[in-house]
C-alpha cells in the first residue's frame, strides 16, 4: 500500500473510539495497579528488611510450585471422580 498525497487530507482527526477508549480507561487503571504492587512491594521489603528482588523471587517460586501442584494432582482427582476410564 503507498501513501499518496491526500492522505493528510483525507485522515479523520483525532484517535479512533476503540483507541481513545484503551488510552483514557484501561492504560491509566493499568499503571495505577501496577504502581500500587510496587509501592506494596516496596513497603514488604522495608517492613520485612530484605531486598525486592527476593520477595519477587519467592513469590515467583510459591506460585510456579502451585500451579506445579495443583497439575499433579488433577490426574488422581480426575481418576477418583470417574474410576476405571482413562483420563488422557
Amino acid at each position: 500500500m503507498t501513501v499518496g498525497r491526500d492522505y493528510m487530507l483525507k485522515k479523520t482527526t483525532g484517535p479512533s473510539a476503540p483507541k481513545f477508549f484503551i488510552d483514557t480507561q484501561i492504560v491509566p487503571r493499568l499503571v495505577n495497579a501496577v504502581g500500587r504492587g510496587e509501592v506494596l512491594l516496596d513497603r514488604s521489603a522495608v517492613r520485612l528488611g530484605v531486598r525486592p528482588s527476593i520477595l519477587v523471587a519467592g513469590a515467583a517460586g510459591a506460585l510456579a510450585l502451585l500451579i506445579l501442584g495443583t497439575r499433579r494432582g488433577r490426574p488422581a482427582a480426575i481418576e477418583q471422580a470417574q474410576p476405571g476410564q482413562a483420563t488422557g
